[in-house]
């Protein structure tokens, strides 16, 4: 019994690592979660060695990105509004549904006149830079709340305190 333990190890070890290069994984974590129904302590734990193993290689060589949902919020709400991201940047389906981010809650840090008359750049609280599309006839003062939901057709609407909406673009 204890000669054929090792060679039980061995092969449960070359297994894990033949369906990993086989392709037949839906990805290298799904071989921590099959560790978790073998019984022996040892060969469990062996298990677990070669699937970890094995993930951390994928890791490292970019196969998977293991990445925490609030930083992926976080980057989609940096990037609300810009053009150049792509809608499905974080692997579309239920996992980028989670994180939608659809608008945008912020506070207006200043408002500087734009070359257009009637138009202005609002710097927000959090950084970003927009410009009202429709004219306004007065800027909004430091410290106002502003929502920029998505508009219909692509655009985006900014509530800027208690107003009506106005269209704006993303400048930054």
């Amino acid at each position: 019994m204890g000669f054929l333990r090792p060679l039980g190890l061995a092969g449960l070890l070359f297994s894990v690592t033949a369906v990993a290069q086989d392709g037949r994984l839906a990805n290298p974590l799904t071989g921590i979660v099959r560790c978790r129904a073998i019984q022996a302590d040892a060969e469990r734990l062996a298990c677990f060695d070669a699937a970890a193993a094995s993930a951390s290689i994928a890791e490292r060589s970019g196969d998977i990105l293991v990445i925490d949902r609030k930083q992926v919020v976080a980057d989609k709400r940096a990037g609300f509004g810009l053009p150049s991201r792509p809608t499905d940047l974080f692997g579309g389906g239920a996992a980028d549904k989670a994180t939608k981010v659809d608008q945008l809650d912020s506070t207006i840090r200043s408002a500087i006149a734009a070359a257009s008359t009637g138009r202005w750049n609002l710097r927000l609280a959090d950084g970003t830079e927009w410009q009202t599309i429709d004219a306004i006839p007065a800027p909004p003062r430091p410290g106002t709340a502003i929502l920029v939901k998505q508009a219909s057709l692509g655009g985006y609407r900014a509530t800027i305190g208690k107003g009506r909406s106005v269209l704006v673009k993303r400048l930054r």
